[in-house]
């Protein structure tokens, strides 16, 4: 389980979560996190690792007929098994949500000013007078006056996703969830993104394949696979000095400035309906053994391995 900063209570909370899909993929499994107040809290992994799913169940967010079960809470407020109305009084003014499409986001007929005015429609409120211009403006875009007037193709890819982030910002929820915010995007906007991000305040649950950029905006870090979190811990100390072979396989296929080509990490992660027993990344690990292989390490000291 990871713990919040020191000196603070969680503005979100994961506890024993397990999330299965209607076709019986079993996309979580366990999952403690936690999230204080004003720190960002990066998932990362590959693609099908389970980070999306975790990310957008605190949102009530998946598929119907999903299972999920475990607690999830948020400000303290139980988001499994909520209903509705409960769900609708959270988003927006507890938890705010940023996907990684900001174009797919946006009605290309409407203006971006009304994008961000539609965070105060969904919960029947007008937009305070030059509410719109203020909360762009709080995220750096110039002159919102005039480019809140104009349509999303007119505008670039990190501005558009600022103006994502406005809206979900704009009634200073304690949690943002922001999922690959910055998937289409190049690193310098990419930067830019992710400090408009920490400019909220907010408690920050980033999910991100981008362990360069998480390394600059990133608190602490927890690295999932195959659904489980298998280590973590302050960012620093993940990426600096990680002790799961996976992490140490993720950071040496990531390029880097100096660094040589990366090594390609060989295999892929195991299917959500794979049930077979043992560590669910012994197949691809050049350390693994036979307990590995028969025996599901659990997650103790912030890692989940047989080999500490």
């Amino acid at each position: 389980m990871t713990d919040p900063a020191p000196g603070s209570s969680p503005v979100l909370s994961y506890r024993g979560v397990d999330v299965t899909y209607p076709g019986g993929g079993h996309a979580a499994r366990g999952i403690d996190l936690d999230v204080a107040a004003g720190e960002c809290l990066a998932l990362v992994g590959e693609s099908g690792c389970g980070k999306t799913t975790i990310a957008r169940a605190a949102v009530g967010l998946l598929p119907p007929g999903t299972r999920v079960s475990g607690s999830i809470r948020v400000r303290g407020v139980e988001v499994v098994g909520a209903g509705p109305r409960t769900l609708r009084a959270l988003r927006g003014r507890a938890i705010g949500y940023v996907g990684q499409d900001p174009y797919a986001a946006c009605n290309p007929l409407h203006r971006v000013g009304g994008h961000v005015a539609e965070a105060w429609r969904a919960l029947a409120l007008r937009p305070p007078p030059g509410g719109v211009g203020s909360a762009l403006a709080a995220l750096g875009i110039a002159d919102p006056a005039v480019t809140a007037r104009r349509h999303p193709h007119e505008w670039s890819g990190g501005m558009l996703q600022r103006a994502t982030i406005a809206a979900a910002a704009a009634h200073d929820p304690p949690v943002i969830v922001a999922d690959e915010p910055t998937t289409a995007l190049d690193a310098d906007r990419a930067d830019g993104v992710l400090a408009g991000l920490r400019a909220t305040g907010a408690g920050v649950l980033l999910v991100s394949h981008d362990l360069l950029a998480v390394a600059g905006h990133a608190d602490r870090v927890a690295v999932c696979y195959a659904g489980r979190v298998v280590e973590t811990g302050p960012t620093a100390d993940v990426l600096d000095r990680p002790r799961h072979p996976y992490t140490r396989a993720l950071l040496a296929a990531t390029p880097r400035p100096g660094a040589g080509l990366p090594e390609p990490l060989p295999g892929t992660p195991p299917p959500p309906t794979d049930t077979g027993p043992g560590c669910p990344f012994a197949q691809r690990c050049p350390e693994a053994d036979a307990d590995c292989h028969t025996l599901a390490p659990g997650l103790e000291d912030d890692l989940a391995c047989h080999h500490r």
